[in-house]
């Protein structure tokens, strides 16, 4: 049963912003792990603060989203917002490698518990203009904490330390859990049914062709997003820095496109989200394809495709959001969603993989491989609208 509180605007807002802290979390240390490895004495091992981190949070997806079907999802945001507190203040103190390892890990599995929760919680709630409008806030969040989450680390962890980047996150994890506490609780749902049986209904989701042709899609699109700057930075970066272009620029150069969720939430409602996840999966491919002809030739050309694409995802991933959130029964929709954000994850973990091994392929390849496995997503996703949903 949808619940009849209506988040205020600031309440709406607040969540948005901890949802960009909460996913920045996994990106802040990218920019200072030369910095992380000298201090802790990792070496080459200092990509496992990333690593923990994104094991246990694609884990935690998970378990979350089914536990915030059974116990509410107020609740569980609360528990975990406190928790991830917690854990990251205490994580500034940290200065043996074992325990900033096992406290990213332990930090991980608590930021799971806001991501998938806080979707289905706004996309129960309000009117359909206000879940439109707060799922394409979140999207917008999520996209660009890949970005932001890499500059605050830089700026703020990379000039004063990283015991004092969490500090900040920490108290807006802190202040979001105490606001939601001050809120209604959700209504009541049912205490008798085992919890493990919210885990049976996987089969249900995958069943149900019409989720599938989201889920395929999702897996792409966070793959091809990571790949894409991983063989721009391996290949191009060099090129790019001859012409004073460093590799954070390049990146801050296609931030518009990650504001594209927001012209998606005037378009939603006439067009509806099949047809924006068509638009977005379409645009990106093209955007990819255009890459793929610029290559190293035409260093400018290919930067300005790379908005394009970035904004192919950026009005994908609320579409995709939208029809998981649309299609899915009220007593699923968490663990709908869930896997939604974990298949979004998986992908992005895929991402370093599929740029290894495209290695040694001329760098014009490695971009139109990119944009045939993203066109095969959206060929995917196009021909379910003939099939019925069951």
């Amino acid at each position: 049963m949808q619940s009849q509180y209506l988040p205020s605007f600031a309440l709406r807002a607040l969540l948005v912003a901890c949802a960009l802290a909460v996913v920045s979390l996994l990106y802040l240390p990218l920019p200072i792990l030369p910095q992380l490895a000298q201090a802790h004495g990792l070496g080459a091992a200092a990509t496992g603060i990333i690593s923990v981190f994104g094991l246990a949070y694609a884990s935690g997806f998970l378990v979350f989203g089914p536990l915030s079907d059974r116990l509410g999802r107020r609740r569980v945001m609360v528990y975990g917002l406190t928790a991830l507190a917690l854990v990251t203040a205490l994580l500034a103190a940290a200065k043996s490698a074992p325990l900033l390892l096992a406290g990213r890990a332990v930090q991980g599995l608590a930021a799971a518990a806001f991501p998938p929760v806080v979707i289905a919680y706004l996309a129960e709630r309000g009117t359909p203009r206000q879940r439109v409008w707060s799922v394409a806030w979140l999207s917008t969040a999520f996209l660009s904490a890949g970005l932001l989450g890499q500059v605050y680390g830089a700026s703020v962890a990379g000039r004063w330390g990283m015991g004092a980047a969490p500090l900040p996150l920490a108290a807006v994890f802190a202040l979001t859990a105490c606001w939601l506490w001050c809120t209604p609780a959700d209504p009541a749902r049912a205490a008798n049914a085992p919890l493990s049986s919210g885990y049976r209904q996987f089969g249900r989701l995958l069943a149900d062709p019409q989720l599938r042709r989201v889920y395929a899609p999702a897996l792409l699109l966070l793959m091809c997003f990571v790949a894409f700057y991983l063989v721009l930075d391996a290949r191009l970066g060099p090129a790019l820095q001859a012409r004073g272009i460093s590799a954070l620029a390049a990146r801050e150069l296609a931030l518009p496109g990650f504001l594209a969720p927001l012209a998606v939430a005037a378009v939603m409602p006439r067009w509806g989200a099949e047809r924006v996840v068509m638009v977005g999966l379409t645009i990106a491919t093209v955007g990819l394809g255009l890459c793929a002809w610029a290559g190293g030739a035409h260093l400018y050309g290919l930067l300005a495709a790379s908005v394009m694409f970035v904004a192919g995802i950026g009005i994908s991933v609320p579409g995709l959001i939208a029809r998981v959130a649309g299609m899915a029964e009220a007593p699923l929709r968490g663990l709908a969603v869930a896997f939604y954000t974990f298949v979004l994850f998986v992908g992005a973990s895929l991402g370093p993989w599929l740029a290894r091994q495209t290695a040694a392929w001329p760098v014009e390849y490695a971009f139109l491989l990119l944009a045939a496995l993203l066109g095969a997503g959206a060929m995917y996703a196009i021909s379910g609208r003939c099939t019925p949903s069951p």
